[in-house]
C-alpha cells in the first residue's frame, strides 16, 4: 500500500491558506530546532539592535513559543472549517506580530532589516489572507 502526497497534504476545498499554513508551520518547526542550538547567531540576526540580550535561555524560550505556535498552525492548516481553531491559528499571528512590532518599536531590540522582514512579512500576510477568505473557509 503506497500513501499518496494527496493523503498528507490538508484538504483545501480549492483554497491555498492551508497550504500556506502547512508550509509556515514547517518552516517554523525547523526554525524552533535552530534556537536550541549554541550558535545563537540567527537569532541576534532577529534583535540585531541589541544581539547582546540575546541569550542562550532566551532563544530557547523563543525556539518554545515557536513551537507551539507552528502547532497551532499547522493544526489549523488540518482543521481550517473549524471556526475556533481557525480564530486560535489567526491569533497566533497577532501575537507574532505584535512581538516583533513592540521589539521594533518599543524596546529597540530589531531594527528593520531582513532579519525582521520575514517575521513582519509573514505575519502581516497570513493576518491579511486569514481575515478576507475566514467566510470561504469557516460555515
Amino acid at each position: 500500500m503506497s500513501i499518496g502526497i494527496d493523503s498528507i497534504l490538508p484538504y483545501t476545498r480549492g483554497g491555498k491558506l492551508p497550504y500556506w499554513l502547512l508550509f509556515i508551520s514547517i518552516v517554523s518547526i525547523f526554525n524552533s530546532f535552530q534556537s536550541y542550538q549554541r550558535d545563537l547567531a540567527l537569532t541576534r540576526r532577529v534583535y540585531n539592535a541589541k544581539p547582546q540580550e540575546v541569550t542562550n535561555l532566551s532563544a530557547r524560550t523563543f525556539g518554545t513559543w515557536t513551537l507551539i505556535t507552528s502547532l497551532v498552525r499547522l493544526y489549523g492548516a488540518y482543521n481550517i472549517t473549524n471556526p475556533q481553531v481557525y480564530t486560535l491559528t489567526q491569533l497566533t499571528y497577532v501575537v507574532a506580530a505584535w512581538h516583533f512590532l513592540s521589539e521594533w518599536l518599543i524596546y529597540g531590540t530589531t531594527k528593520l532589516g531582513k532579519g525582521l522582514a520575514g517575521p513582519l512579512i509573514v505575519s502581516s500576510l497570513s493576518l491579511v489572507w486569514m481575515w478576507n477568505v475566514k467566510l470561504y473557509y469557516v460555515f
